[in-house]
């Protein structure tokens, strides 16, 4: 039987999570380019992103050819977006001046597992030339419904979390709890159709 989707939240009827959504407000655009492997992951993260912070969008493709319209965008701007993701180059995002946090009108967070994030990063060259931020001290991740062999990984929404924090000052808790009942409610379900199995 084919899955019924909700078709606000796009979460299957079962688990929808509309009660659950909070509006997080970000004056930093946030630009989440996602690897394709991704889009249809019914434990992706970035989907809770774009329903809860209204100045999210979400750019689908692995490479340059994929992101062209927004690097015109970016290339028309100066020091237009900070990227945050670990590499040679980037900074302490938790070291940085106040003033440096809140500069860059935009963020730019890459949305995959861990190899294939950095697959994005490496047949991108355009993101090199970015500035970028990476973490000191992440928090401790809260991703229940999907491992991660990177000790210390957060996922993309934890990422965002930890990010507008520090840039704005943003009390994400909010956003945190979405994210931690959608995963609540994805294991009840997956609980309650275990013990049906077992009854059959």
């Amino acid at each position: 039987m084919k899955r019924v989707i909700c078709h606000h939240c796009d979460y299957p009827q079962s688990v929808c999570i509309c009660d659950l959504l909070c509006t997080v407000c970000s004056e930093q655009k946030v630009i989440i380019l996602q690897h394709p492997s991704e889009v249809n992951h019914a434990k992706n993260s970035a989907k809770l992103i774009q329903l809860c912070v209204p100045n999210s969008e979400i750019w689908v493709g692995e490479k340059p050819g994929d992101f062209s319209q927004l690097m015109s965008w970016i290339n028309a701007q100066q020091e237009l977006a900070c990227l945050v993701y670990p590499n040679d180059n980037s900074n302490p995002l938790e070291t940085t001046t106040s003033r440096e946090r809140s500069a860059p009108p935009a963020l730019i967070l890459l949305d995959a597992t861990w190899r294939k994030a950095y697959k994005l990063w490496m047949m991108n060259p355009w993101l090199h030339t970015l500035p970028a931020w990476h973490f000191i001290q992440p928090p401790k991740s809260l991703y229940r419904i999907r491992k991660t062999s990177v000790a210390a990984g957060l996922s993309t929404l934890e990422a965002l979390a930890h990010t507008l924090h520090f840039t704005q000052g943003i009390d994400t808790t909010p956003l945190l709890s979405t994210f931690t009942q959608m995963q609540d409610r994805v294991f009840a379900r997956q609980l309650a159709n275990q013990q049906v199995n077992n009854q059959k």
